[in-house]
C-alpha cells in the first residue's frame, strides 16, 4: 500500500457551491480524482451552511470524502467583479486566513502538509505557515487589456507577488507554454521549478453525442463568466453579423453568472439569447450537446476549459485567435480560429456559418471534434500535480 501524505488546498470559494470558472473546476476535479493515499484538507468558505465554521469538518463531494476547514460563511460569488482590492473575493479570503492564522499554522505543522494555491496574492500569507507550497497560475493579461481583475490593473504589485511566489514556491505551474516561457524569462532564478500544466475536460461528464439538426436553427453557446476580458461585446457583434447573413435563425445560449444586459450590443442579440444562468457541470454538458457550435472571443486566456469541454462534447468552436488553441481548434475539423483584425466580427460570422454548413454536410463530426481534445484529460494532468506533492513529501 502506498504511503499516506497530507495536502491542503486553499480556495476562495466552496467547490460545493455554484461558482463557475476554471479555478473552481480545477478544485472540484482535484477533489474528485485525488488518490486514496492523499489525506486532503480544504480551507475555504462554507457556501452551503452545513459546516461548523472554524472547525475541521468531514465533508464529501462527488462521492469523495475530505477534511474541510471553513473559515467563514459566504454566499456563492456570482457576478463578483470588484472595484477595489479590498472589495475582491481573494482579499476577503486572505483576511479570514489571517484571522485564523494560529490555528491553520498549527494544523499544517502537526500534519506536515504540503499546500496548494491558485492566486499569487495568497503566497505571502501561505509562505508564513512554513510549509512547502505549489503555486498555480490560471490566467494572465497585460495592464492595457480589458479585465475585471483588480490585481491585473496593478502591474507593480502583481509582479512583486509573482516574484515572491516564484521564489518561495516548491513548484510553479502555468496553464499554457507562453505563460511559462514568460515567467522563466522574467524570473530566471526560479525557472527550474516552473512547468506548464494545462486544463482538461472531465470525460465522465463531457462526452460526444450526435448533432440535433431538427428545427432548422443554428444554435451557438458560450459558457463562462462575463469578465471584461471575455469580450462578450465582440461576441454579440459577431452573432448579430451572423444573423444578417444566415439563411437559418440563430440562437445564442449562455451559461454563466453575468448580467448580459450590461454588455454593449446586448440589444442586438437579445431576441436570439437564451440565458441559462449558472449551471452545474452535468447541466453544462447537456447545453453543449443541445447546440451546434461554441464561441470564444476573449482578449486573452490561460487555457480555456470551456473550449475543451465543448470539443469533448463533439461541438466545434469558433474563436478569436489565441496561440494556445492552435493545437485543438483545427480549421475545418474542430472549428475555426478567426484572425484578429478590423473585420474580425464579420469574419467570425462567416466562419460560424461555414462550421454549421460543415456540420450539416457531415464534414465536421462529433467524434472528429472530440478527438482534438483527447489529450486533455484529468487523470494524466492531475497526476503530475499529485506526483509533485508526493515528491515534496519525499515519496516516489
Amino acid at each position: 500500500m502506498s504511503a499516506r501524505f497530507n495536502v491542503c488546498l486553499f480556495n476562495s470559494d466552496d467547490p460545493r457551491g455554484g461558482k463557475i470558472g476554471g479555478t473552481s473546476t480545477y478544485v472540484r476535479d482535484f477533489i474528485a480524482y485525488h488518490p486514496e493515499e492523499m489525506n486532503l484538507l480544504l480551507v475555504a468558505p462554507d457556501e452551503i451552511g452545513d459546516l461548523a465554521v472554524g472547525d475541521v469538518n468531514r465533508a464529501a463531494f462527488r462521492g469523495r470524502a475530505f477534511d474541510f476547514l471553513p473559515l467563514f460563511r459566504s454566499a456563492t460569488a456570482f457576478d463578483d467583479y470588484p472595484t477595489s482590492i479590498a472589495d475582491s473575493e481573494t482579499f476577503r479570503f486572505a483576511v479570514q486566513i489571517l484571522k485564523h492564522w494560529p490555528q491553520i499554522r498549527s494544523i499544517l505543522g502537526r500534519g506536515r502538509y504540503s499546500v496548494e494555491i491558485r492566486r499569487v496574492e495568497l503566497s505571502p500569507v501561505v509562505a508564513s505557515f512554513g510549509r512547502p507550497f505549489v503555486q498555480m497560475v490560471h490566467v494572465w493579461g497585460r495592464k492595457d487589456q480589458p479585465m475585471s481583475s483588480i490585481l491585473g490593473r496593478h502591474t507593480a504589485l502583481r509582479t512583486t507577488l509573482e516574484a515572491f511566489a516564484a521564489t518561495t514556491a516548491a513548484k510553479y505551474y502555468s496553464v499554457n507554454s507562453d505563460m511559462t516561457a514568460m515567467y522563466r524569462r522574467v524570473f530566471p532564478w526560479a525557472a527550474g521549478k516552473m512547468e506548464t500544466l494545462t486544463t482538461w475536460a472531465d470525460p465522465a461528464t463531457f462526452s460526444p453525442s450526435p448533432f440535433d439538426l431538427a428545427g432548422g436553427c443554428i444554435r451557438l453557446a458560450y459558457v463562462g463568466r462575463a469578465d471584461r476580458f471575455k469580450r462578450l461585446d465582440l461576441m454579440f457583434e459577431a452573432v448579430a453579423a451572423l444573423a444578417g447573413i444566415s439563411p437559418w435563425p440563430v440562437e445564442l445560449h449562455y451559461a454563466g453568472d453575468g448580467d448580459l444586459k450590461r454588455t454593449p450590443g446586448y440589444e442586438r442579440v437579445a431576441p436570439m439569447l437564451v440565458d441559462h444562468g449558472v449551471r452545474r457541470p452535468a447541466e453544462i454538458a447537456a447545453i453543449w450537446r443541445s447546440v451546434h457550435i461554441g464561441l470564444l472571443t476573449s482578449e486573452f486566456e490561460g487555457m480555456p476549459r470551456a473550449v475543451l469541454e465543448a470539443l469533448s462534447c463533439g461541438r466545434p468552436v469558433v474563436a478569436l485567435h489565441l496561440p494556445q488553441l492552435e493545437g485543438t481548434v483545427v480549421d475545418g475539423v474542430s472549428g475555426w480560429l478567426t484572425p484578429r483584425s478590423d473585420r474580425q466580427a464579420a469574419d467570425m460570422a462567416a466562419q460560424i456559418l461555414a462550421a454549421f454548413e460543415a456540420i450539416r454536410s457531415g464534414r465536421i463530426t462529433p467524434g472528429g471534434v472530440a478527438a482534438q481534445a483527447s489529450a486533455f484529460r484529468p487523470e494524466p494532468l492531475l497526476g503530475r500535480v499529485y506526483a509533485a506533492h508526493r515528491a515534496i513529501h519525499g515519496l516516489a
